[in-house]
C-alpha cells in the first residue's frame, strides 16, 4: 500500500501531510501544524521576507470514496491548476456537487469561495443576479465580484475560486499521487470517470436521434492515455486520439451499455438526458445470461436497487428479474438482500459479485 494511504475501520484514507510535497518549485517549504487528530493548518512561511502565505485548516485524513473521486474528476476536468482552488462550469448541479466535495472531503467551506459570473442576458440589475445565485449556492453575496454580460453564450457560467498556493498544490498532488490508486481500483476508476465526463465529456446524437458517440477531450496526451486505460479497465474501448479536436471517441452499443450501467453520464443532467434519449432509440437486443448478470452487478455497484429498479434499468420484465436472475445470483453469492424500503427488498453487490464484474471470475 502507498505510504500516504491509511486504513481505518475497513476504509481507505489519504494522509494530507504525506501528500503535500516538501517544497514548492521555488524551493519554499510548507509549514504543516497539527491542530488536533484530524485537522492540520498548512501555509508557506515567509522566512523573514514579506508575509506568510494564506493559511488553511484542512482535514488531515480524507476518505477515498465515491464523492472524493467524483470531485477529483470534476476538478481535473474544469479546475484551475495555477493560483488556488478554482472550478468553473455552466451547470449549476456540478457547481453544487463540487462545493459538496470541498466541504465534506477537504473541509473548505463554501463561504470561503469567491464567485465570478458570465451571464447570457441582461437582467434588471447585477444585484438581482447576485442575489439569485447567492441563494442557490449558499455563498454570501459579498463574495461575488462584478458580473460580465455576454449575449453570445447560451448558459450562465459560474466560477468559484479561492486564491492560495496551498490549495493548488494539494489538488495537483492528490491527483498525481492517486493516479496509480485509481488505476488499480475499478470502483475508484468509475467514480473518477463520472466526474471527468460530467466536466469535459460530450454526447453526440445522429440526426435520427440514436447515440452516435460519446467523447472525452483534452490537450494533455498523458492524461488522455490515463483515461483510456481507466475505460479499458471497465470494459470500454475507445477510438484513436484525434489531434485536430483534442479528443477520443467511444462507439458501439455494448460500450454505451457499460457507460449507462456504471452511471458515467449521470452527474451532468443535460448529458444524462441526451444520453438516455439516444440510448432508448436503439432496438432492444437479447443478452446472454452472463451479460445480464454483469449488467445487474454494474447497476448495483453504485447503490442498492429493488426488483422494480432493475426491471426499469434493464428494460426487462420484473418477473424475469425476480424469479430467475436474482435468485440465481443470490445462490452464487453475487448479490444479497440488505434492507427493505417500504415492502420492497433492496439488493446490493457482494465482494464475489465485484470479482465477477471486474475480473470475470470469483
Amino acid at each position: 500500500m502507498e505510504t500516504f494511504i491509511v486504513e481505518k475501520d475497513g476504509k481507505e484514507f489519504v494522509d494530507v501531510v504525506k501528500i503535500l510535497p516538501e517544497s514548492l518549485p521555488n524551493e519554499k517549504r510548507f509549514s504543516i501544524e497539527k491542530i488536533d487528530e484530524n485537522k492540520v493548518e498548512v501555509y508557506v512561511p515567509s522566512n523573514g521576507l514579506g508575509h506568510d502565505s494564506k493559511k488553511f485548516i484542512l482535514s488531515r485524513f480524507i476518505e477515498l470514496d465515491e464523492l472524493f473521486f467524483e470531485g477529483l474528476g470534476l476538478w481535473q476536468g474544469e479546475g484551475g491548476k495555477n493560483k488556488g482552488l478554482y472550478f468553473g462550469n455552466s451547470c449549476l448541479e456540478l457547481i453544487l456537487h463540487f462545493l459538496k466535495f470541498c466541504e465534506q472531503k477537504i473541509d473548505i467551506k463554501r463561504g470561503e469561495f469567491n464567485v465570478t459570473m458570465n451571464i447570457s442576458q441582461i437582467l434588471d440589475s447585477e444585484q438581482l443576479a447576485k442575489n439569485m445565485y447567492s441563494k442557490k449556492l449558499k455563498i454570501p453575496i459579498e463574495n461575488f465580484t462584478n458580473i460580465c454580460i455576454d449575449e453570445r453564450i447560451n448558459k450562465n457560467y459560474i466560477q468559484l475560486y479561492i486564491n492560495g498556493i496551498v490549495l493548488c498544490e494539494l489538488m495537483k498532488n492528490l491527483h498525481k499521487k492517486l493516479e496509480d490508486v485509481i488505476l488499480q481500483n475499478c470502483e475508484y476508476s468509475v467514480s473518477y470517470l463520472r466526474g471527468v465526463f460530467a466536466a469535459e465529456g460530450s454526447v453526440l446524437l445522429k440526426k435520427w436521434g440514436t447515440l452516435s458517440h460519446v467523447d472525452f477531450s483534452s490537450k494533455d496526451i498523458e492524461y488522455i492515455n490515463l483515461l483510456r486505460k481507466l475505460l479499458q479497465n471497465i470494459g470500454i474501448s475507445s477510438g484513436e486520439f484525434q489531434k485536430q479536436g483534442f479528443k477520443f471517441q467511444i462507439y458501439n452499443k455494448r460500450h454505451f451499455e457499460k457507460f449507462k450501467e456504471f452511471d458515467l453520464h449521470s452527474l451532468n443532467p443535460d448529458k444524462l438526458e441526451k444520453f438516455e434519449i439516444g440510448f432508448k432509440n436503439y432496438k432492444r437486443e437479447v443478452k446472454t445470461k452472463f451479460e445480464m448478470m454483469s449488467s445487474i452487478l454494474s447497476y448495483l455497484l453504485r447503490k442498492p436497487r429493488t426488483y422494480n429498479d432493475l426491471s426499469y434499468l434493464l428494460n426487462k420484465g420484473r418477473s424475469t428479474i425476480q424469479s430467475h436472475y436474482i435468485p440465481l445470483m443470490e445462490k452464487k453469492g453475487l448479490v444479497k438482500r440488505c434492507r427493505k424500503i417500504n415492502q420492497a427488498w433492496l439488493f446490493e453487490i457482494t465482494e464475489n459479485g465485484k470479482k465477477l464484474l471486474w475480473f470475470g471470475n470469483y
